[in-house]
């Protein structure tokens, strides 16, 4: 809070130097209009003085509330948090959420953050409260008025909104998804015009980016590696999501399981080969280069190793549910049609 500043003024009055006789000989007159005129100085002082108590106070009754607080917001898990100043000391526990704050220009309120959270690059030098699983400890010692949390650490964070935090779920699993998160930590941190802006910028330029899919009239079959063991994404994902977005036909959609379809599952490298992808994208995270996977002679006789349409591409960009997410698609539209935009 910003301090307020009171200047008293005093006033400090002058006399002429009497002889001694004269103070003795008015006594009796002198003494009735000193005491009456002390008595009015005291009443008059002690109106400045109440006067100026009465106005700090009612300076700092008005500055006291953050314009727009106190505000209620609805996070992923459904469950209503109010939060009643304007968050100073704000905790996240994912990156996606790092992302956001610092995108809406709270950066500088951040104090703690995970271990994961590596952009934007100030981000990885703040002080760390977990990797995927939030440590309530080191939470609780950076004194947060607000944590932004990540579906599966309720529990961990429970504690902290028992002491006083405002605490919100975020869980993302669609573009609307990261656009309604936005206005969220929008709204929690007081940068309501700011989650708007932003949430319009993306949707402006992931609308270019699914026209220029859609006007190479090509739909190519894509496998989306997760990691070097064929973790794959199937319908209803994220992935599946922004693989239609440009224009491609997701291989893990079109594979059949033995049970429900699922939306993250193990493909079997003779789905693979089935199926005989147009691209494969592998994640850097977990790939070197590709040379791990199409020097693989399991793999040697596929379509997309043979034109040579293996590429490894920054899953972290692709995939984070965050606000590079159009740069993000991007990335991928490159991958599936090179040259479209």
């Amino acid at each position: 809070m910003l301090g307020q500043w009171t200047l008293l003024r005093s006033s400090k009055q002058s006399r002429s130097p009497q002889p001694l006789c004269f103070l003795r000989t008015t006594a009796g007159v002198i003494s009735l209009w000193l005491v009456l005129a002390l008595a009015l100085v005291l009443v008059a002082a002690s109106s400045l003085v109440l006067a100026g108590c009465g106005s700090e106070k009612a300076e700092t009754s008005t500055t006291a509330a953050s314009p727009g607080f106190p505000v209620t917001v609805t996070d992923d898990n459904g469950k209503t948090v109010t939060i009643s100043a304007e968050p100073q000391r704000i905790v996240s526990t994912a990156p996606a959420s790092t992302e956001m704050l610092f995108a809406l220009g709270v950066g500088d309120r951040v104090v703690g953050v995970t271990s994961l959270c590596d952009y934007p690059p100030e981000a990885a030098a703040l002080p760390k409260v977990g990797d995927y699983q939030a440590n309530t400890e080191a939470i609780m010692a950076l004194s947060p008025d607000l944590v932004v949390g990540y579906s599966g650490n309720e529990e961990a964070l429970a504690p902290v909104e028992q002491a006083g935090a405002a605490v919100i779920i975020l869980n993302p699993d669609s573009l609307e998804g990261i656009y309604a998160n936005i206005q969220t930590v929008g709204a929690a941190t007081g940068k309501i015009a700011e989650a708007t802006a932003l949430v319009d910028k993306l949707k402006s330029e992931i609308k270019q980016v699914t026209e220029a899919a859609t006007a190479t009239g090509e739909s190519p079959k894509v496998f989306y590696a997760l990691d070097n063991t064929l973790w794959t994404a199937g319908p209803g994902s994220f992935v599946d999501e922004l693989l239609t977005a440009v224009h491609a036909t997701n291989v893990g959609s079109m594979q059949g399981t033995s049970g429900p379809a699922q939306a993250y599952y193990q493909f079997a490298p003779e789905q693979l080969l089935a199926s005989d992808p147009d691209v494969i994208l592998l994640p850097n995270t977990a790939y070197k280069s590709i040379d791990e996977f199409v020097k693989d002679p399991r793999f040697s006789q596929l379509k997309a190793v043979k034109e040579g349409r293996v590429i490894l591409i920054d899953d972290v960009v692709v995939t984070r549910p965050g606000p590079r997410i159009a740069e993000g698609l991007k990335k991928l539209l490159e991958a599936v049609h090179p040259g479209a935009l």
